[in-house]
Protein backbone atom coordinates (compact mmCIF):
# COMPACT_ATOMS: atom_id res chain seq x y z
CA UNK A 1 0.00 0.00 0.00
CA UNK A 2 1.50 3.65 -0.49
CA UNK A 3 1.96 6.07 2.36
CA UNK A 4 1.51 9.43 1.49
CA UNK A 5 4.50 11.38 2.11
CA UNK A 6 3.70 14.95 3.41
CA UNK A 7 4.69 14.10 7.13
CA UNK A 8 8.54 12.80 6.18
CA UNK A 9 11.44 14.65 6.49
CA UNK A 10 13.50 13.34 3.28
CA UNK A 11 16.80 13.98 4.83
CA UNK A 12 16.06 12.54 7.94
CA UNK A 13 14.42 9.14 6.20
CA UNK A 14 17.66 9.35 4.08
CA UNK A 15 20.17 9.39 6.92
CA UNK A 16 17.49 6.35 8.83
CA UNK A 17 17.65 4.07 5.93
CA UNK A 18 21.70 4.35 5.13
CA UNK A 19 22.63 3.90 8.93
CA UNK A 20 20.10 0.85 9.11
CA UNK A 21 21.45 -0.93 5.80
CA UNK A 22 25.27 -0.54 6.89
CA UNK A 23 24.29 -1.57 10.23
CA UNK A 24 22.67 -4.17 9.03
CA UNK A 25 25.42 -4.82 6.56
CA UNK A 26 28.03 -5.25 8.90
CA UNK A 27 26.08 -7.17 11.38
CA UNK A 28 25.77 -9.77 8.45
CA UNK A 29 29.16 -9.70 7.51
CA UNK A 30 30.47 -10.47 10.93
CA UNK A 31 28.26 -12.87 11.90
CA UNK A 32 29.27 -15.36 8.55
CA UNK A 33 32.95 -15.38 7.10
CA UNK A 34 31.68 -15.53 3.71
CA UNK A 35 30.09 -12.94 3.50
CA UNK A 36 32.83 -10.70 4.32
CA UNK A 37 34.90 -8.62 1.32
CA UNK A 38 37.84 -10.87 1.41
CA UNK A 39 35.74 -13.29 -0.37
CA UNK A 40 33.84 -11.20 -2.49
CA UNK A 41 35.82 -12.19 -5.38
CA UNK A 42 35.63 -15.91 -5.37
CA UNK A 43 31.94 -15.35 -4.44
CA UNK A 44 31.80 -13.43 -7.41
CA UNK A 45 33.86 -16.20 -9.58
CA UNK A 46 31.91 -18.95 -8.44
CA UNK A 47 28.08 -16.85 -9.46
CA UNK A 48 29.65 -16.58 -13.18
CA UNK A 49 30.72 -20.52 -13.12
CA UNK A 50 27.57 -21.40 -11.94
CA UNK A 51 25.40 -19.60 -14.00
CA UNK A 52 27.13 -20.54 -16.80
CA UNK A 53 27.29 -24.20 -15.23
CA UNK A 54 23.30 -24.05 -14.95
CA UNK A 55 22.40 -22.78 -18.08
CA UNK A 56 24.77 -25.24 -20.33
CA UNK A 57 23.44 -27.84 -17.90
CA UNK A 58 20.04 -27.45 -19.14
CA UNK A 59 21.10 -26.65 -22.87
CA UNK A 60 22.83 -29.98 -23.29
CA UNK A 61 20.55 -32.11 -21.48
CA UNK A 62 17.70 -30.50 -23.59
CA UNK A 63 19.85 -30.83 -26.44
CA UNK A 64 19.87 -34.73 -25.86
CA UNK A 65 15.94 -34.71 -25.24
CA UNK A 66 16.03 -35.33 -21.92
CA UNK A 67 14.31 -31.95 -21.10
CA UNK A 68 11.54 -29.88 -22.16
CA UNK A 69 12.35 -26.86 -24.06
CA UNK A 70 9.43 -25.23 -21.79
CA UNK A 71 11.78 -26.32 -18.71
CA UNK A 72 14.91 -25.30 -20.19
CA UNK A 73 13.90 -21.47 -21.50
CA UNK A 74 12.99 -20.08 -17.82
CA UNK A 75 16.08 -22.19 -16.48
CA UNK A 76 18.04 -20.43 -18.60
CA UNK A 77 16.50 -16.92 -18.06
CA UNK A 78 17.28 -17.31 -14.23
CA UNK A 79 20.79 -18.19 -15.16
CA UNK A 80 20.93 -14.94 -17.30
CA UNK A 81 19.30 -12.93 -14.38
CA UNK A 82 22.14 -14.20 -12.23
CA UNK A 83 24.83 -12.96 -14.85
CA UNK A 84 22.79 -9.32 -15.07
CA UNK A 85 23.35 -9.15 -11.25
CA UNK A 86 27.03 -9.90 -11.41
CA UNK A 87 27.74 -7.30 -14.42
CA UNK A 88 26.00 -4.73 -12.38
CA UNK A 89 28.42 -5.41 -9.22
CA UNK A 90 31.37 -4.91 -11.36
CA UNK A 91 29.76 -1.87 -13.10
CA UNK A 92 30.52 -0.75 -9.27
CA UNK A 93 33.85 -2.13 -8.78
CA UNK A 94 32.60 -4.88 -6.12
CA UNK A 95 35.13 -7.53 -7.59
CA UNK A 96 38.34 -7.14 -8.95
CA UNK A 97 38.54 -3.92 -8.60
CA UNK A 98 42.27 -3.63 -8.81
CA UNK A 99 42.73 -6.26 -11.91
CA UNK A 100 40.49 -4.67 -14.89
CA UNK A 101 41.90 -7.61 -16.86
CA UNK A 102 40.22 -10.20 -14.94
CA UNK A 103 36.54 -7.68 -14.99
CA UNK A 104 37.36 -7.73 -18.93
CA UNK A 105 37.50 -11.23 -19.10
CA UNK A 106 33.64 -11.38 -17.07
CA UNK A 107 32.03 -8.76 -18.55
CA UNK A 108 32.79 -10.49 -22.09
CA UNK A 109 31.13 -13.75 -20.36
CA UNK A 110 28.25 -11.90 -19.40
CA UNK A 111 27.50 -9.76 -22.17
CA UNK A 112 27.86 -13.22 -24.90
CA UNK A 113 24.90 -15.00 -22.90
CA UNK A 114 23.32 -11.45 -22.01
CA UNK A 115 22.63 -10.40 -25.63
CA UNK A 116 22.46 -6.71 -24.52
CA UNK A 117 24.13 -3.41 -24.45
CA UNK A 118 28.06 -4.63 -23.70
CA UNK A 119 29.30 -3.87 -20.27
CA UNK A 120 31.77 -0.88 -20.81
CA UNK A 121 28.98 1.18 -22.30
CA UNK A 122 26.14 0.05 -20.00
CA UNK A 123 28.88 1.02 -16.66
CA UNK A 124 29.28 4.64 -18.28
CA UNK A 125 25.53 4.80 -18.49
CA UNK A 126 24.86 3.04 -14.83
CA UNK A 127 26.90 5.15 -12.96
CA UNK A 128 25.48 8.39 -14.73
CA UNK A 129 22.34 7.45 -13.90
CA UNK A 130 23.15 7.15 -10.09
CA UNK A 131 23.96 10.61 -9.99
CA UNK A 132 20.83 12.14 -12.34
CA UNK A 133 18.48 9.46 -11.59
CA UNK A 134 14.96 10.34 -12.49
CA UNK A 135 15.86 13.49 -14.11
CA UNK A 136 15.19 13.61 -18.22
CA UNK A 137 19.03 13.06 -18.63
CA UNK A 138 18.81 9.49 -16.67
CA UNK A 139 19.88 7.73 -20.11
CA UNK A 140 19.95 4.15 -18.73
CA UNK A 141 16.54 4.38 -17.28
CA UNK A 142 14.53 6.34 -20.36
CA UNK A 143 16.22 3.61 -22.75
CA UNK A 144 14.08 0.87 -21.00
CA UNK A 145 11.01 3.59 -20.74
CA UNK A 146 11.25 5.65 -18.09
CA UNK A 147 8.54 8.36 -18.35
CA UNK A 148 6.93 7.22 -21.34
CA UNK A 149 3.31 6.61 -20.89
CA UNK A 150 2.32 2.90 -21.83
CA UNK A 151 1.43 2.13 -25.24
CA UNK A 152 3.08 0.96 -28.58
CA UNK A 153 6.30 2.23 -28.12
CA UNK A 154 7.04 1.26 -24.40
CA UNK A 155 5.71 -2.45 -25.30
CA UNK A 156 8.32 -2.62 -27.98
CA UNK A 157 11.07 -1.80 -25.75
CA UNK A 158 10.04 -4.01 -22.65
CA UNK A 159 10.09 -6.54 -25.14
CA UNK A 160 12.80 -6.01 -27.94
CA UNK A 161 16.26 -4.13 -26.59
CA UNK A 162 15.99 -2.76 -29.82
CA UNK A 163 13.16 -0.94 -29.08
CA UNK A 164 15.12 1.31 -27.50
CA UNK A 165 16.24 2.99 -30.53
CA UNK A 166 12.72 4.49 -30.61
CA UNK A 167 13.19 6.78 -27.86
CA UNK A 168 17.04 7.61 -28.21
CA UNK A 169 16.46 10.98 -30.31
CA UNK A 170 13.93 12.12 -27.76
CA UNK A 171 16.41 11.31 -24.95
CA UNK A 172 19.36 12.62 -26.75
CA UNK A 173 17.59 16.40 -27.10
CA UNK A 174 16.83 16.03 -22.90
CA UNK A 175 20.10 15.59 -22.00
CA UNK A 176 21.55 18.26 -24.75
CA UNK A 177 19.43 20.54 -23.00
CA UNK A 178 20.00 19.27 -19.16
CA UNK A 179 23.92 20.10 -19.39
CA UNK A 180 23.06 23.42 -21.15
CA UNK A 181 21.01 24.10 -18.07
CA UNK A 182 23.93 22.75 -15.84
CA UNK A 183 23.50 18.92 -15.44
CA UNK A 184 26.77 16.81 -14.98
CA UNK A 185 27.72 16.05 -18.67
CA UNK A 186 27.52 12.01 -19.50
CA UNK A 187 30.74 10.90 -19.75
CA UNK A 188 30.69 8.80 -23.36
CA UNK A 189 34.04 9.02 -24.54
CA UNK A 190 35.25 5.26 -25.44
CA UNK A 191 38.23 3.45 -26.44
CA UNK A 192 39.07 3.31 -30.51
CA UNK A 193 37.54 -0.56 -29.40
CA UNK A 194 34.18 1.06 -29.15
CA UNK A 195 33.03 0.60 -33.29
CA UNK A 196 33.44 -3.42 -32.54
CA UNK A 197 31.38 -3.14 -29.68
CA UNK A 198 29.23 -0.68 -30.93
CA UNK A 199 29.01 -3.29 -34.51
CA UNK A 200 28.36 -6.37 -32.01
CA UNK A 201 25.77 -4.90 -29.81
CA UNK A 202 23.78 -4.05 -33.40
CA UNK A 203 23.93 -7.85 -34.25
CA UNK A 204 22.34 -8.72 -30.72
CA UNK A 205 19.88 -6.06 -31.29
CA UNK A 206 18.56 -7.62 -34.43
CA UNK A 207 19.12 -11.24 -33.40
CA UNK A 208 15.59 -11.83 -32.18
CA UNK A 209 14.05 -10.25 -35.45
CA UNK A 210 15.62 -12.52 -37.25
CA UNK A 211 16.11 -15.87 -34.92
CA UNK A 212 12.30 -15.70 -33.88
CA UNK A 213 10.66 -15.81 -37.08
CA UNK A 214 13.15 -18.31 -38.32
CA UNK A 215 12.40 -20.40 -35.42
CA UNK A 216 8.53 -20.24 -36.14
CA UNK A 217 9.21 -21.00 -39.71
CA UNK A 218 11.04 -24.51 -38.23
CA UNK A 219 14.53 -23.73 -39.47
CA UNK A 220 16.38 -26.23 -36.88
CA UNK A 221 19.48 -23.95 -36.00
CA UNK A 222 16.84 -21.16 -35.81
CA UNK A 223 14.87 -23.58 -32.88
CA UNK A 224 18.25 -23.57 -31.31
CA UNK A 225 19.36 -20.35 -31.09
CA UNK A 226 15.79 -19.34 -29.93
CA UNK A 227 15.17 -21.74 -26.73
CA UNK A 228 18.74 -21.44 -25.61
CA UNK A 229 19.43 -17.81 -26.01
CA UNK A 230 17.15 -15.50 -27.82
CA UNK A 231 14.06 -16.33 -25.67
CA UNK A 232 15.43 -16.87 -22.38
CA UNK A 233 17.23 -13.52 -22.93
CA UNK A 234 13.31 -12.09 -24.10
CA UNK A 235 12.03 -13.09 -20.91
CA UNK A 236 15.20 -12.02 -18.65
CA UNK A 237 14.83 -8.47 -21.14
CA UNK A 238 10.94 -8.01 -20.36
CA UNK A 239 11.25 -8.69 -16.23
CA UNK A 240 14.27 -6.15 -15.55
CA UNK A 241 12.96 -3.52 -17.94
CA UNK A 242 9.16 -3.72 -16.45
CA UNK A 243 10.51 -4.17 -12.78
CA UNK A 244 13.00 -1.62 -13.15
CA UNK A 245 11.33 1.46 -15.33
CA UNK A 246 8.66 1.27 -12.61
CA UNK A 247 10.64 0.74 -9.16
CA UNK A 248 12.04 4.39 -10.22
CA UNK A 249 10.41 7.93 -10.52
CA UNK A 250 10.54 10.32 -12.78
CA UNK A 251 9.62 13.92 -12.23
CA UNK A 252 11.25 14.58 -8.97
CA UNK A 253 13.85 16.93 -7.17
CA UNK A 254 17.18 16.83 -7.62
CA UNK A 255 19.94 15.50 -5.61
CA UNK A 256 17.60 13.29 -3.61
CA UNK A 257 17.75 10.22 -2.80
CA UNK A 258 14.46 9.65 -0.92
CA UNK A 259 12.11 10.79 -3.93
CA UNK A 260 14.20 8.21 -6.89
CA UNK A 261 12.70 4.83 -5.80
CA UNK A 262 9.96 2.67 -4.55
CA UNK A 263 9.77 -0.54 -2.96
CA UNK A 264 7.44 -3.28 -6.09
CA UNK A 265 7.06 -6.35 -4.49
CA UNK A 266 3.48 -7.09 -5.15
CA UNK A 267 2.38 -10.48 -5.84
CA UNK A 268 1.42 -9.49 -8.82
CA UNK A 269 5.12 -8.93 -9.75
CA UNK A 270 7.12 -12.06 -8.48
CA UNK A 271 6.95 -14.05 -11.91
CA UNK A 272 8.84 -10.92 -13.10
CA UNK A 273 11.05 -11.00 -9.95
CA UNK A 274 11.83 -14.54 -10.94
CA UNK A 275 13.74 -13.81 -13.80
CA UNK A 276 15.65 -10.28 -12.20
CA UNK A 277 16.53 -11.76 -8.64
CA UNK A 278 13.92 -9.82 -6.84
CA UNK A 279 15.01 -6.65 -8.36
CA UNK A 280 11.69 -4.81 -7.71
CA UNK A 281 12.17 -5.41 -3.59
CA UNK A 282 15.59 -5.18 -3.34
CA UNK A 283 17.16 -2.31 -5.35
CA UNK A 284 16.25 0.71 -3.69
CA UNK A 285 18.64 -0.03 -0.49
CA UNK A 286 20.87 0.06 -3.21
CA UNK A 287 20.75 3.59 -4.17
CA UNK A 288 21.60 4.22 -0.39
CA UNK A 289 24.27 2.26 -0.23
CA UNK A 290 25.86 1.46 -3.23
CA UNK A 291 28.74 -0.99 -2.63
CA UNK A 292 27.53 -3.65 -1.75
CA UNK A 293 26.62 -7.13 -3.83
CA UNK A 294 23.73 -8.38 -5.15
CA UNK A 295 23.28 -11.70 -2.73
CA UNK A 296 24.35 -9.42 0.32
CA UNK A 297 21.45 -6.75 -0.28
CA UNK A 298 19.20 -9.88 -0.21
CA UNK A 299 20.30 -11.01 2.68
CA UNK A 300 20.36 -6.98 4.15
CA UNK A 301 16.69 -5.90 2.67
CA UNK A 302 15.20 -8.91 5.02
CA UNK A 303 16.56 -6.62 8.08
CA UNK A 304 15.47 -3.31 6.77
CA UNK A 305 12.50 -3.47 4.77
CA UNK A 306 10.29 -2.19 8.29
CA UNK A 307 12.25 0.77 8.80
CA UNK A 308 12.17 1.25 4.77
CA UNK A 309 8.72 1.50 5.32
CA UNK A 310 8.26 2.84 8.58
CA UNK A 311 10.31 5.89 6.82
CA UNK A 312 7.45 6.98 4.21
CA UNK A 313 9.04 4.91 1.29
CA UNK A 314 6.17 3.91 -1.15
CA UNK A 315 5.42 0.68 -1.26
CA UNK A 316 3.53 -1.14 -4.33
CA UNK A 317 2.45 2.44 -5.58
CA UNK A 318 1.03 0.36 -9.12
CA UNK A 319 -0.78 3.36 -10.09
CA UNK A 320 2.99 4.40 -11.51
CA UNK A 321 1.72 2.00 -14.33
CA UNK A 322 -1.02 4.99 -15.07
CA UNK A 323 0.92 7.99 -14.49
CA UNK A 324 4.03 7.14 -16.77
CA UNK A 325 6.39 6.83 -13.16
CA UNK A 326 5.02 10.31 -11.93
CA UNK A 327 4.89 10.06 -8.09
CA UNK A 328 1.73 10.34 -6.56
CA UNK A 329 -0.29 13.78 -7.71
CA UNK A 330 -1.19 13.96 -3.82
CA UNK A 331 2.47 13.93 -2.89
CA UNK A 332 3.29 17.80 -2.39
CA UNK A 333 7.08 17.16 -3.14
CA UNK A 334 7.92 20.80 -3.42
CA UNK A 335 6.59 21.55 0.21
CA UNK A 336 9.02 19.30 1.47
CA UNK A 337 11.77 21.16 -1.20
CA UNK A 338 10.50 24.52 -1.68
CA UNK A 339 12.94 25.85 -3.74
CA UNK A 340 13.25 22.63 -6.73
CA UNK A 341 11.22 23.00 -9.50
CA UNK A 342 10.19 20.04 -10.56
CA UNK A 343 9.98 19.41 -14.88
CA UNK A 344 7.24 19.69 -17.05
CA UNK A 345 4.47 16.76 -16.23
CA UNK A 346 3.71 16.33 -20.13
CA UNK A 347 7.49 15.61 -21.65
CA UNK A 348 11.38 16.48 -20.40
CA UNK A 349 10.67 20.30 -21.83
CA UNK A 350 11.86 22.23 -18.07
CA UNK A 351 15.28 21.43 -16.39
CA UNK A 352 14.63 21.77 -12.24
CA UNK A 353 17.07 23.55 -10.62
CA UNK A 354 19.71 21.63 -7.91
CA UNK A 355 18.16 21.21 -4.41
CA UNK A 356 16.90 18.88 -1.67
CA UNK A 357 19.37 16.23 0.08
CA UNK A 358 22.70 15.67 -1.25
CA UNK A 359 23.17 12.10 -2.86
CA UNK A 360 26.56 11.33 -0.77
Amino acid sequence: MHRPMFKVDPKLATRTIIQSVRRADADLREAHAWLGKSNQNTVGVATFAGAWLLMLTVGILWLTGVLSGWVVVPVVAVGLSLLHELEHDLIHDLYFADRPRIQDLLFTGIWLGKMSLNPWSRRRLHRYHHRVSGQPEDIEERLIGLGLPWGLRRLTLSLLPAGSLLVVPAITRSVKAAVKAGAPRPDLVHAPAFAMLRAIDGVFLLLPAVVLPAAILGNSLAIELAVLWVLPNTIRHFSIVVVSSNSHYTDIPRSTLFHQNQVLDHWLTWPLQLFCFNFGATHIIHHYVVKQPFYLRQLVWLRVRDVVRDQGVPFNDLGTFARANRRRADEPIQALHPTVATTCRDDWCRIPRDGGEGTG
